[in-house]
């Protein structure tokens, strides 16, 4: 398999089972109808909690989390051998990386199950994953930007682009915390359009890998 197509398919397989886990939810009647986009009427979290969406939900989004460990460990390496190396960046990226891919996975173990108790691991998990997963991307564009072959790609040029978005977003919505009472419905529009920002960065992230010389080369200490 050419290594292009594990970040194609971790963007396209995510972005298509929350849409989908929404279709389904609301098909059997456990979310309303609306545009979760720009209504905010339900979180990803209740689309993937219940029924038939809950099944097919974990079926796609626990393998989603672990190729994403996979994912960073291949960009570090590839950074490592093809660009002007900066190791401690290099080190945070993965670190952060591999620790939203965990809370990803915890996120979506707990997914469904009933108590407090696994309602505050389900936050913690979402939570860190985009903080993990975002800071981690943050590292890794910073790093491209420094290889030559990158910086005339469209493809890069929109990674940076999602990653600055992703940046304003927060920022201009944490104000509005402080402003609307009942913010649920706000909390889920950023949880929506962050998720697909994280997942589109992937897909980009892909055309990039098949379209320049970044290689990774595998090296064997036996003789």
């Amino acid at each position: 398999m050419k290594l292009w197509v594990l970040p194609f398919f971790i963007g396209i397989l995510a972005i298509f089972s929350g849409n989908l886990a929404y279709l389904v939810s609301l098909n059997e009647g456990f979310v309303d109808a609306c545009l979760p986009y720009l209504e905010g009427c339900t979180s990803i979290s209740k689309t993937g909690r219940h029924g038939l969406a809950s099944i097919l939900f974990k079926l796609t989004i626990l393998p989603v989390m672990t190729l994403l460990s996979a994912y960073w460990l291949i960009s570090y390496t590839t950074l490592k051998q093809n660009v002007l190396y900066k190791k401690l960046s290099n080190r945070i990226m993965v670190i952060s990386g591999l620790i939203g891919s965990l809370f990803g996975i915890l996120y979506a173990a707990f997914l469904g199950s009933e108590g407090d108790i696994y309602q505050l691991l389900r936050r913690f998990g979402i939570y860190f994953f985009f903080l993990g997963t975002y800071i981690a991307q943050i590292l890794e564009v910073v790093q491209l930007s420094n290889y030559p072959n990158t910086k005339e790609s469209k493809s890069f040029q929109l990674m940076r682009v999602v990653v600055i978005v992703i940046g304003l977003i927060i920022l201009i919505s944490i104000p509005f915390y402080g402003f609307l009472e009942d913010d649920d419905w706000l909390e889920n529009v950023l949880e929506w359009n962050i998720t697909f920002l994280i997942f589109f960065y992937f897909i980009l992230s892909g055309v990039l890998w098949r379209t320049t010389t970044l290689r990774m080369e595998i090296q064997s200490d036996t003789n």
